[in-house]
């Protein structure tokens, strides 16, 4: 479903409506003032939505899927914030926050954005290979794409693009990131067009949280079509909750017995919006189908096992190319995510 341009504010406050609508006046903006079920009705289209501390409650009470661009406004910052979690929404206090207000309205008129998690069923699977291949696919197709490290044990994802010693900012400058932050594009390393957010390797790099990995991936939405997330096999708080906020989730399955039982045990755990398989198969190994159907997810596609692409990682070179027949399969894997994605947001 296309996304309009429309600013819900989901209230029935009324100095909240005069304050909000003040705001968007400023910035020649319309604001359309909806009740709970007018808001599940526009909640997958609508631009922007704003919800009043009147009705977060009855909001979160009818369980809507996470999606990006969703804040909660109010003149009582303690009852947002018992909202905020259920929702997966930033909180902006009035009248202190009118200025954030203001720039959240401005700046959430930005590209269309997907933002889409590539989870390894089982160990060495290569995940962040494929994240990494989805990226510069996405960019040899004309999209804006920005790579997303939030695993904390996988070595830094600029290493799968050779990249480690690019110039440019890792999480570990990012972790003060709070609420509604500006264009971090400036200061992140870009690998063939691609912006990468990873990993420091310093002993006292310090933990992700929620509240950085919001500010940092809602940075990156309002400027980037495509966000995708490496988010590793640690179960971080911050790191499910970004899975959860996602559009879709690929979720790479391995083609041996083992594997498969892996990954039918990580598909089981998976939470937010749609999610499928794509299968990184091996010679003589059961067809894609019949590994999503043990798995219980849609299958989104193969990858072939390429020993080439092995090597690239290994050499700290960029994963495959886009004529090579891993490459090409990476394409249409990234033609049916952005489907799945474009469908949910």
């Amino acid at each position: 479903m296309d996304r309009d341009d429309e600013v819900l504010l989901v209230t029935a406050d009324g100095p909240l409506r005069d304050a909000v609508e003040a705001t968007a006046a400023a910035l020649g903006l319309r604001v359309r003032v909806v009740d709970v079920d007018g808001a599940l009705a526009r909640w997958p289209s609508a631009r922007i939505v704003l919800v009043g501390g009147d009705r977060a409650a009855a909001l979160a009470s009818t369980g809507p899927h996470r999606r990006p661009h969703v804040y909660l406004v109010g003149f009582d910052p303690v009852e947002l914030g018992t909202w905020s979690m259920p929702l997966g929404a930033e909180v902006i206090p009035l009248p202190q926050g009118s200025a954030w207000l203001g720039g959240v309205l401005a700046a959430d008129a930005g590209p269309d954005s997907r933002t889409v998690a590539v989870v390894g069923g089982s160990g060495g699977v290569g995940a962040s290979t494929l994240a990494a291949g989805l990226a510069l696919a996405a960019v040899r197709r004309g999209l804006t794409c920005a790579l997303v490290d939030l695993d904390p044990l996988g070595g830094g994802l600029d290493l799968v693009l050779g990249a480690e010693r690019a110039p440019g900012w890792r999480w570990p400058r990012l972790l003060g990131a709070r609420g509604e932050v500006g264009d971090v594009r400036g200061v992140l390393p870009v690998v063939e067009g691609v912006t990468v957010v990873a990993m420091g390797r310093g002993p006292d790099e310090g933990a992700l949280t929620v509240e950085s990995v919001r500010a940092v991936l809602g940075s990156l939405g309002r400027h980037h079509e495509l966000v995708l997330l490496d988010p590793g096999r640690v179960p971080l708080p911050a790191v499910r909750q970004a899975v959860r906020g996602a559009e879709a989730t690929v979720l790479l399955a391995g083609g041996g017995v083992r594997a498969v039982a892996a990954a039918a045990r990580v598909a089981a755990g998976l939470e937010g919006s749609g999610a499928g398989v794509v299968v990184r198969r091996a010679p003589g190994g059961p067809p894609a189908t019949v590994v999503a159907d043990a798995v219980g997810l849609p299958c989104w596609g193969d990858v072939p096992t390429d020993r080439r692409v092995a090597a690239d990682a290994e050499a700290g070179e960029q994963p495959g190319c886009g004529r090579s027949r891993w490459g090409r399969a990476v394409a249409r894997v990234l033609d049916r995510v952005w489907q799945e994605a474009s469908d949910v947001g």
